[in-house]
């Protein structure tokens, strides 16, 4: 009888308990979204990975390789998650035909994480797959510089490897004829070996694309020698005549080529003092830097690589600087009125230098110096004599110092102030 009781009261009273462990629940997710709130944003930068049927590869490489996802997830799973997180397919594992194929993008998030992709964008790929296929094609040297003028390599160079397994879709390893190691000898004096990426070509000499190379790169020894009918010199301008007084050869600021290269005459190269000079360079009348070009002075029977080099040559040219003295050189006064003021102790000549070119360097009628005193008061003062060139048209490069550079001057009134008396008044008479 009391279990009976028992049970009716546990079934009139089931509703109400689940309503209460409903209303408990429904208080604990409202609790949590507002601490957690689920937010939405972009996740740039995502990888795609291209799943393909076994056996096929992508005919070109992909314009992009990332999209952009939409992803839902709680505050705190945001702050987690990363582009990595998100993985992102095209899978064309389905397709067993060579062909282009527009494909759905899928994806989800990597456990243990919890958000959901809500969208991409891009959504779809087009994508052209094709049976992947390999040969076996040669390996060709190609020198893409030489060595310095005087060195050489043997003809008939050759790597580790004299083929490679070309790998990739039935269209491009078709267009590759063969694959190219090309060696830059340019800085090379000695023998070397060099590692090399290999290109592969097509045949009319393009670079083929998007196939795989194996190796892909190979070693090559080269034996770089020098050769025994050539010779490297130095290059010295010959230098006749000289600049009109005045003016100095200060040097030369550059010799294009610096170095010549000859052959020829073996015994009337080895009898050269070890260097190649230019013919004469006059430098009569010469006032001016300037650049020619000359040629090369050789004995007979001896020529230079390449044939009827020709020299350029800059040859600085510089005035001569000089300094010259003037002597008890008149100090003129300006900027002082006459009918109220009188200077007074100023020194009435001082000695002025003159540091230029020397045929600019003037002569004492175009030298003046000028003491303003615009503006000062009556007192003592100590002012700067200014040295002026006059009646020159070109001063450019001179300079003038004077001596003492400064001087001692009194300024005075003409007529002392008024001293103002006050007038007597009655008081004061009285």
């Amino acid at each position: 009888m009391q279990r009976s009781s028992f049970l009716q009261f546990v079934v009139r009273n089931l509703g109400w308990a689940l309503l209460s462990v409903f209303l408990a629940l429904a208080i604990w997710v409202a609790a949590n979204m507002a601490n957690n709130p689920v937010e939405q944003g972009e996740m740039r930068g995502v990888q795609v990975r291209v799943e393909l049927p076994e056996g096929y590869v992508l005919t070109r490489a992909l314009d992009t390789t990332t999209v952009t996802a939409v992803v839902r997830a709680e505050r705190s799973q945001w702050e987690l998650l990363t582009p990595g997180d998100i993985l992102v397919t095209a899978n064309l594992r389905s397709f067993k035909e060579p062909g282009e194929y527009r494909v759905e993008l899928q994806a989800e998030v990597a456990s243990p994480l919890h958000a959901r992709v809500v969208a991409l964008r891009p959504s779809t790929f087009t994508l052209s797959i094709d049976r992947e296929v390999e040969k076996r094609v040669a390996v060709q040297v190609v020198v893409t510089r030489d060595p310095p003028l005087g060195y050489t390599y043997p003809a008939d160079l050759a790597c580790d490897h004299s083929e490679v397994v070309i790998r990739g879709s039935a269209e491009r390893v078709d267009e590759v004829a063969h694959v190219e190691a090309r060696l830059n000898l340019a800085d090379e004096l000695n023998p070397v070996t060099k590692i090399v990426s290999l290109t592969p070509v097509q045949e009319g000499g393009l670079r083929a694309r998007d196939v795989e190379m194996e190796p892909s790169s190979v070693t090559c020894p080269v034996d770089i020698q020098s050769r025994e009918d050539i010779f490297q010199m130095p290059v010295q301008p010959k230098i006749v005549g000289n600049p009109p007084p005045g003016y100095n050869v200060v040097r030369y600021s550059a010799i294009e080529p610096d170095t010549v290269v000859l052959t020829g005459d073996l015994v009337a190269i080895r009898e050269m003092p070890g260097l190649v000079r230019t013919a004469p360079i006059d430098l009569t009348n010469r006032t001016d830097t300037f650049t020619t070009e000359v040629t090369i002075d050789l004995p007979a029977g001896v020529t230079t690589v390449p044939e009827n080099q020709t020299v350029r040559v800059t040859i600085v040219i510089e005035p001569q600087i000089s300094t010259r003295q003037f002597e008890e050189v008149p100090v003129e006064v300006t900027g002082l009125d006459p009918t109220q003021y009188r200077a007074s102790g100023l020194a009435g000549t001082v000695t002025v230098f003159v540091s230029g070119p020397l045929h600019k360097l003037p002569s004492p009628q175009n030298l003046r110096v000028i003491v303003d005193l615009s503006g000062l008061p009556a007192g003592n003062h100590e002012v700067t004599p200014q040295g002026v060139l006059v009646g020159m048209e070109d001063t450019s490069g001179l300079t003038v110092t004077v001596s003492p550079d400064e001087l001692g001057v009194t300024i005075e009134p003409l007529a002392p102030a008024p001293t103002f008396t006050p007038a007597a008044t009655a008081s004061d008479t009285g």
